[in-house]
Parts: structure tokens; sequence; C-alpha cells
């Protein structure tokens, strides 16, 4: 019992020690990442409408611009990429990472027209985006 609680507690300090996330941003890495945000929602919601659809080309159009989106791959300055490795945390990173596979792997799915793994992928996509709201985005969206 001892060694879970303290377990627990060292995994609560390495966590808390990622920093604050998002909110430790500059203005205009923020600025950035909510642009991004804003255009994966709205590509959300369009391959949503298109997998209800069949519309595959539109799909395998989306999930490529979702893949591409990727922050750490924009263009930034040596300061303004440091500053994203530093400030956000490991796993949100990884989260993004992981969704934008994702993403690559929808238009293959796509590109197939195969419907099942196509709503399989996007249900995934989905499931990434409310962990990580969930999770570093408490204050945006407060019922989770």
């Amino acid at each position: 019992m001892k060694k879970l609680i303290l377990s627990l507690l060292l995994f609560t300090k390495l966590f808390a020690d990622q920093g604050t996330g998002v909110e430790s941003l500059s203005p205009e890495l923020r600025a950035l990442l909510s642009q991004e945000m804003l255009a994966l929602e709205k590509g959300m919601h369009s391959i949503f409408s298109d997998i209800i659809s069949g519309n595959y080309e539109e799909i395998v159009i989306t999930a490529e611009q979702i893949q591409n989106s990727f922050i750490l791959k924009q263009k930034l300055s040596p300061s303004q990429r440091k500053e994203l490795q530093t400030k956000l945390p490991k796993a949100f990173i990884h989260l993004d990472q992981g969704f934008h596979e994702s993403a690559g792997e929808l238009v293959n799915a796509a590109e197939f027209e195969d419907k099942k793994l196509s709503i399989e992928i996007f249900t995934k996509m989905t499931n990434t985006c409310v962990k990580c709201h969930s999770t570093y985005a408490k204050s945006r969206f407060p019922n989770f």
C-alpha cells in the first residue's frame, strides 16, 4: 500500500513538473495553437459529414490537411520550437502526434473506400480529442 501511495505521489509530482501547458505559451504560440485547433474542429465536422454521406474523396482531402497541420511541423523559429517542446507536456505532444498519425491512417482507409475502417479511425481521432481536452483544456471545457 505504501508503494502504491508513493508511486501515485511520484506520478503526480512528475505530471505537475511538466509545466502549465498552453497557458504558459507566449501569446504568438497560443494564437497559433488556437488557430490549429479551430481548423481541426472544422475538419472533424467535415469528415463526419463526409463519412455519413460516403464522400471518400473529400475525406481524403480533409484528412490529409489534418495530417499535415501538426504544429511542430509548421515553420517556427528555433526559439518558438524550443518553447513548444519545453512548455507543453510530453503527453500533450504525444496525443497530438497520434492524432495526426491517425489522420494519415484515415487517408488510407478513405482511399480504399473502407467504410468500417474509416469509422473506426474517425472514432479513435474523436476519442483522442476528448482525452486531450479533458486533460489539458479543462478551463476551456469545464464540463470535463
